[in-house]
């Protein structure tokens, strides 16, 4: 079954980044280069159409998914140091399906002088060579002629194919147009599923809404150790910190009953005297994780996490990410090596591997080490420099 992909994205005048051709993206992707190099602001990029997409609590006090995501982005300091407001941001995002043409969506944000908050200036989703035109096909364009306008494309009679612009207006500018379309159209006579974009926009947010993010820094390994979450919850994914993480291996295992004999076996690779890693109750309605080994000379078989190095926790987090068989539609994950021996780079570069086989991945490192076992694979690793380039 096809799945949308996000194949390329383009940008100007955010932070750092400066790129004549933007990023073109395979399943796998490695990003590197020195501190300062723009690797953390090129995912901020994914990062923020992403927030700019999940409903949060503060909707209902007014605070929009898209305020969130532009303060995560840094505000107006999200703008070229070099530029000068008022000024745009510009980022596009091309989604691939199958065969299909890209879906493309252009977004731009204008930074006003003394405003801490850009808006959205322009915001349009289009198709490009749409049924072998050479001109794109637009689902909908606003702000482009007016700010708060726009218009988006509806099957003048359904099933039939012809399409016609309809106006909108009150059109966010503090919101997505991807999301707030559907609302506005209930007050017209045409149903958002007489739309062309009816069916692209549930399947991009579907995508970008299983995009998951990972920092190494961000994993607190006191707060994983100590960690004994309840039973119940049927979390199939590791939180950012970790710490739900004897939850997400007994859900995975009970999903699957090849899963924990799987991280068994990984983690031989690293720890070659394990004999089994497993999530365990820990009193009635709690998790912990029991790792059992074979040690020479040590009178002990059972231990738990925290009488595990930090580099054996780090392992068995990236392992239960990466190994999954409930794989995100994009897996982003900044310095996994933080904390690992050098001898254990090759497997975990081959755990990324394994997860591009299935899913998108992008890696973002400074070890020249982990870097090395990517070597037969070059066109996938996007080397970021400090002159403001990215080849």
């Amino acid at each position: 079954m096809e799945q949308l992909t996000l194949g390329k994205i383009d940008f100007k005048n955010f932070k750092n980044l400066s790129s004549d051709c933007g990023v073109v993206l395979k399943n796998l992707n490695i990003l590197i280069g020195p501190n300062g190099s723009g690797k953390s602001n090129f995912i901020q990029l994914l990062k923020f159409l992403s927030d700019s997409t999940t409903i949060t609590q503060d909707e209902t006090r007014g605070r929009t998914s898209f305020d969130n995501a532009v303060l995560k982005m840094g505000g107006e300091r999200a703008l070229d140091a070099f530029q000068k407001a008022p000024a745009s941001i510009e980022i596009s995002y091309s989604f691939v399906y199958g065969t299909l043409s890209p879906y493309k969506l252009d977004i731009e944000l204008r930074v006003q002088d003394g405003h801490r908050k850009p808006i959205i200036n322009l915001e349009t989703l289009a198709q490009d060579k749409f049924n072998n035109l050479n001109q794109p096909f637009y689902f909908y364009q606003c702000h482009n002629k007016q700010s708060g306008a726009g218009v988006v494309s509806y099957y003048v009679s359904p099933p039939s194919k012809e399409t016609r612009f309809l106006k909108i207006e009150d059109v966010p500018v503090d919101e997505l147009a991807l999301i707030s379309i559907p609302r506005l159209l209930e007050s017209s006579n045409i149903p958002p599923e007489n739309t062309p974009f009816y069916l692209v926009r549930r399947q991009i947010i579907d995508n970008v809404s299983n995009w998951r993010f990972y920092n190494a820094n961000d994993m607190n390994l006191s707060t994983i150790r100590a960690a004994e979450p309840n039973l119940g919850p049927s979390d199939l994914v590791l939180s950012a910190s970790g710490e739900n993480l004897p939850l997400v291996i007994e859900n995975l295992s009970q999903q699957s009953v090849d899963f924990e004999e799987m991280l068994t076996e990984e983690a031989r690779k690293f720890l070659p005297w394990t004999r089994k890693v497993r999530a365990a109750r820990s009193g009635r309605l709690k998790l912990t994780i029991e790792w059992h080994m074979d040690v020479p000379e040590v009178n002990k078989e059972q231990f738990y996490l925290s009488e595990m190095s930090d580099g054996s926790v780090r392992m068995l987090c990236w392992a239960t990410i990466l190994l999954s068989p409930e794989l995100p539609s994009l897996l982003v994950i900044e310095e996994p090596e933080i904390g690992i021996h050098v001898s254990w780079l090759p497997t975990l570069a081959a755990w990324i591997q394994k997860a591009s086989e299935k899913t998108q991945v992008i890696v973002s490192t400074h070890s020249p080490d982990l870097l090395d076992y990517f070597t037969d694979n070059l066109s996938s690793v996007l080397v970021m420099k400090q002159s403001e380039s990215l080849s």
